[in-house]
């Protein structure tokens, strides 16, 4: 394989256990490695000579990578599985829902739950998601299987002959709802994004932002609101309840820092205001006593 004038080694495993071997091979002979899912980040990036890997280890021969599952309590999802294969997936319908406004069809019909982590973009609506979902990270080495919380993952990274092979999350046990602001259309990048989801038998609600800061961010003390202004035995909540949430995470979003960089179109004021708003309408959509259907449009309506 060759870029931007260099040669890499392509290795194209048929199982995890191969890619392994083949990942701790490349590194003990000091080769820079990328895994190669989709290829929606890595093509491009080869192409341009941004990247410019001693070795790529191709996983889409991996079937195994490739597997969805249903425990009692927790949802299991491959890392090689496509945004298109989560778009209509049932067990999960705030997955679904960020996987439907992903991109283009072409990037949903190849981009990987992998690959939206080893991208970990701020604005990366299925991150936001899995932030909000408490998202646990299943990995492999050559010192056998692991996991590690999705905070950890983003902080620390994996250790350069690892991989991720899964993403484990609990069962929905309640409404749950994901909404961006990008373009017109879907297919933009999101500016802001918000995931709430509800848990009836806990008595919890979770909402995460993204856009906001170097990583989507968990709303601590509209969580905290929320668990007390529920009426958790009807599963719903009052307008003025979901305006103090927006407000609450409006306050928490001012306070975040570093800062992503503001254009003309995203100052820091507008990014605070629009994830107040979706934070809002989010809340609404999963508890609204008049049962308002869940939209995975893209919100477009939000103005200072």
């Amino acid at each position: 394989m060759t870029t931007s004038g260099a040669t890499a080694v392509m290795f194209r495993p048929r199982t995890v256990g191969e890619a392994v071997e083949m990942l701790a091979t490349a590194h003990d002979a000091g080769r820079a490695v990328d895994l190669l899912g989709g290829g929606t980040d890595l093509v491009p990036a080869l192409r341009s000579g941004e990247r410019r890997p001693g070795a790529v280890v191709a996983l889409r021969r991996v079937l195994e990578l490739r597997v969805r599952g249903a425990g009692a309590d927790s949802l299991t999802v491959g890392a090689g599985v496509t945004y298109t294969d989560l778009a209509g997936w049932s067990l999960s319908p705030g997955l679904a829902l960020a996987a439907r406004v992903v991109g283009s069809a072409q990037i949903r019909n190849l981009g990987t739950v992998g690959g939206a982590l080893g991208s970990a973009r701020p604005t990366g609506d299925l991150l936001t998601f899995l932030t909000a979902a408490d998202a646990e990270i299943l990995v492999a080495s050559p010192r056998g299987p692991g996991r590690m919380t999705l905070p950890a993952f983003l902080a620390d990274g994996l250790a350069p002959d690892a991989l991720v092979t899964a993403v484990r999350l609990p069962r929905p046990a309640g409404p749950q709802s994901y909404l961006k602001i990008g373009g017109r259309q879907a297919a933009y990048q999101a500016l802001v994004s918000c995931a709430v989801l509800v848990d009836r038998m806990r008595h919890r609600l979770a909402c995460a932002i993204g856009g906001v800061g170097r990583l989507p961010i968990r709303m601590t003390v509209a969580e905290r609101f929320a668990h007390d202004a529920v009426d958790w035995s009807a599963g719903a909540a009052s307008s003025s309840a979901a305006r103090r949430f927006g407000e609450l995470v409006s306050e928490a979003v001012s306070r975040v820092g570093p800062e992503l960089a503001a254009g003309p179109r995203v100052s820091a004021d507008y990014r605070r205001h629009a994830a107040g708003v979706l934070a809002a309408r989010a809340f609404t959509r999963c508890l609204d006593a008049a049962g308002a259907p869940v939209d995975p449009r893209v919100e477009r309506d939000v103005r200072p």
